[in-house]
């Protein structure tokens, strides 16, 4: 999924932006390249919009730089070559307003000639970025009409609507339903599939950890990690396994676990201070925490086999996996001194 000689897109060194006494970023640095989408990450508040807003020139940073690459070299975005070094990005910066009355048509129309996107081909793009975003039939309905989602895919198809290379979407599928995220998250990919590089920030782990190629994580203005999910995973030495039985324990379930921690714990390289394994009553799903290691996982499932359990399914969930990473970092993060001054 990653290729590690794909060309650097963007750079961000050191970027800092302080409002009064309070760092909302401090010295983050992160590279951007071409063809991939990067996972930006972190809880509400923790320096994700400032970051997009600097990226996009509608903040100044107090230190650092903004590097985009332009005719094969790195330039600083400024205020007088914001608009060539931008012309070639779409950005999504917070939830979108539109007034009531007008169209989809005459939106992506408006904003399409706002990029200088030629002319005698908007009415075609129109049609193709409503066609992929499936509201074609939509196109001259009033948007006073739309439901929330709809918006939402409005102003995701005004960020794409000159064709750009580079798509910069924060939160895209904040206060969406499960069906409507899957349709951003599907449209996510399919910019992927056309060569576009995506900077995409969330605070929903799943939707995260289901396109991204590399993950950003930030935690009170500072960046605490930036890899592979896999990697991360390897660095912090944590993973989780989810396992159902075929018939779901109707009671004694403590007795179960018990009889579980016997049997697997010493497989799972996690110390025994730690709660490492859960039973959910809703979903009927058991909950391993391990180190990670393939090997454990290969011989934890021998194990209960071997036991007479009769599993029924058996996984390492991405977005459970995220779950875990981050809570780490953060902790580790904190334990170090790490935060925000004041």
């Amino acid at each position: 999924m990653k290729n590690n000689n794909l060309e650097v897109l963007i750079k961000f060194n050191n970027l800092t932006k302080k409002f009064g006494t309070l760092y909302a970023v401090r010295n983050v640095s992160l590279e951007i390249k071409r063809g991939e989408i990067v996972g930006f990450l972190g809880p509400n508040g923790a320096g994700k919009t400032t970051t997009m807003k600097m990226m996009a020139n509608l903040l100044k940073p107090n230190e650092g730089e903004v590097l985009i690459r332009a005719n094969g070299e790195f330039q600083k975005l400024t205020n007088k070559n914001k608009d060539y070094l931008l012309d070639n990005m779409g950005f999504l910066i917070e939830i979108p307003a539109f007034y009531e009355r007008v169209t989809p048509k005459e939106i992506l129309g408006y904003f399409a000639k706002l990029k200088g996107y030629p002319r005698k081909s908007i009415d075609r793009r129109i049609d193709t970025v409503l066609n992929m975003m499936e509201m074609l039939e939509w196109k001259n309905k009033y948007i006073g009409t739309f439901s929330k989602g709809m918006k939402q895919k409005i102003g995701i198809m005004s960020a794409i609507i000159h064709d750009p290379d580079i798509i910069v979407l924060d939160e895209p599928q904040t206060g969406l339903d499960p069906a409507a995220r899957k349709e951003v998250r599907d449209f996510i990919l399919k910019l992927k599939k056309q060569g576009k590089t995506v900077f995409l920030s969330s605070h929903l782990l799943y939707e995260i950890s289901e396109v991204a190629d590399r993950i950003a994580i930030i935690n009170k203005g500072k960046l605490i990690a930036f890899d592979t999910l896999e990697n991360l995973e390897r660095k912090v030495r944590k993973s989780v396994i989810n396992f159902e039985l075929l018939k779901p324990p109707e009671e004694n379930v403590e007795v179960l676990i018990d009889k579980l921690r016997s049997l697997i714990g010493p497989l799972t390289g996690i110390s025994e201070r730690e709660s490492w394994i859960k039973y959910d009553d809703n979903s009927k799903i058991f909950q391993v925490l391990f180190d990670g290691n393939p090997e454990n996982q290969a011989l934890i499932l021998k194990k209960l086999l071997n036991d007479g359990q009769d599993i029924l399914e058996y996984s390492v969930p991405k977005a459970g996996l995220l779950e875990i990473l981050f809570m780490e970092l953060t902790k580790s993060d904190e334990r170090k001194g790490g935060g925000i001054d004041i």
